[in-house]
């Protein structure tokens, strides 16, 4: 929770447009000391350890609808980050997060083996020119139903153990003309389950995303973007599939303290295994929309606000459309003090396309809130505390549950 909050606030302080040379500038500059975040010297560069533990309670550990079962988890975990200067520019950073999770009163959801937290990744980056290159590697192993990885939701109930590995790699670059800007980035995605319970998320994706904005005003940027993947499945080959979308975006710097991004585009799925005639499936049409503004009203207060529809790999079925909203709000109340509200709504239907009833059909709402406090007790030792509450009210009512969980969390920066 303490990796989110610093996170959340360091992203919402980056501000969008910036060229690759002022950015490539600030890196030189960092690189003269180690960033303040690694705290151990190592020839030009640094390695950061801290370790911890947490204590959850969880109402619900099995998302059931009725019959919860609660349960008091022990989770300790160490983390270790590197970064290393390659050159002037160039720069290696590794990350890598390991956590254990121990049940008290349902023994039959320990593992032997711990978990990567989503945060753990290797990134090469390399500036030449006016391009910007990021190799990149990110990784995880996930047992915990109720986490929602890199903003992907699975949708997971009845079950305390959902198991999987997750891993992206892939590059991408940037191409910076100062008022044109390109982006463009491949990876490719290995998703998979530890069992046989779940092997039918089993899949392989490659992954494509492409955009480029103009600057036509000192504020303003117009553009295009697009994305696709093709996602193959081991053990449900009628899920095999492609996607791919195009639309306009705009983005806006009202003030210098609130941004906004603007998309929105035709999406279009497409079945293409050749069981797919067996069971009606064929492609369809559909559109991808979104809202995004960032806030930053003082030192102490910055929030976010998300409105957003897409349509999104599934697991039960291949597609799952979403319509979202999201809020989010950081408090620096005190300069050792943070608190991060955050709400979320969404309407999902995970389905083959309403053509096809005779497959996996499910429609439900989502809801998401809570509230996390981190505190820096001392300059080694940091304290965080988290309430989170889920909500999932479906069309078949046995899929739904709520859950409530509470996190102390304490961690030692070496």
């Amino acid at each position: 929770m303490l990796a989110l909050l610093e996170q959340g606030q360091e992203c919402r302080g980056q501000q969008e447009g910036q060229s690759v040379a002022s950015e490539a500038a600030a890196e030189a500059q960092a690189q003269a000391g180690v960033p303040s975040r690694y705290n151990i010297r190592l020839g030009g560069g640094g390695i950061n350890l801290s370790a911890g533990a947490q204590g959850i309670y969880v109402d619900n550990v099995y998302l059931t609808h009725e019959n919860a079962r609660d349960d008091f988890i022990l989770a300790p975990e160490v983390n270790a980050g590197a970064f290393f200067p390659i050159g002037q520019l160039n720069t290696l950073s590794v990350n890598l997060g390991l956590e254990y999770y121990h049940y008290f009163k349902n023994s039959d959801l320990n593992s032997s083996t711990p978990t990567i937290n989503p945060n753990s990744d290797l990134e090469f980056h390399i500036y030449t020119g006016d391009f910007r290159i990021t190799l990149s590697e990110v990784f995880s192993y996930q047992e915990l139903p109720f986490f929602e990885t890199g903003g992907q939701f699975f949708n997971v109930y009845d079950t305390g153990r959902f198991a999987r590995f997750d891993n992206r790699a892939g590059a991408s670059a940037t191409w910076d003309l100062h008022d044109l800007v390109v982006d463009a980035g491949y990876h490719h995605e290995d998703l998979l389950s530890n069992g046989s319970a779940f092997n039918f998320i089993d899949r392989h994706s490659e992954i494509f995303n492409a955009d480029a904005f103009l600057s036509v005003m000192p504020r303003a940027s117009v553009g295009m973007e697009a994305a696709g993947s093709w996602n193959q499945f081991d053990n449900v080959r009628y899920n095999d599939h492609w996607r791919a979308g195009l639309g306009p975006a705009l983005k806006l710097k009202l003030t210098d303290y609130i941004n906004v991004k603007v998309g929105a585009g035709y999406q279009r799925v497409q079945y293409d295994s050749d069981l797919d005639s067996q069971y009606g499936l064929g492609g369809f049409n559909t559109f991808y929309a979104y809202v995004n503004l960032d806030q930053t009203i003082n030192k102490f207060f910055s929030h976010s606000l998300v409105v957003s529809h897409d349509n999104e790999v599934g697991i039960n079925a291949a597609n799952l459309e979403g319509t979202h909203v999201t809020y989010a709000l950081t408090w620096n109340a005190t300069q050792a003090l943070r608190v991060a509200p955050y709400l979320g709504y969404t309407h999902y239907t995970e389905s083959y396309n309403s053509g096809v009833p005779s497959l996996y059909h499910e429609t439900f709402d989502y809801v998401s809130g809570g509230i996390g406090a981190a505190y820096t007790l001392t300059q080694n030792w940091r304290l965080g505390l988290s309430y989170d509450y889920r909500l999932k009210d479906s069309d078949i009512v046995a899929y739904g549950f709520s859950q409530d969980r509470v996190t102390l969390e304490a961690t030692y920066q070496f």
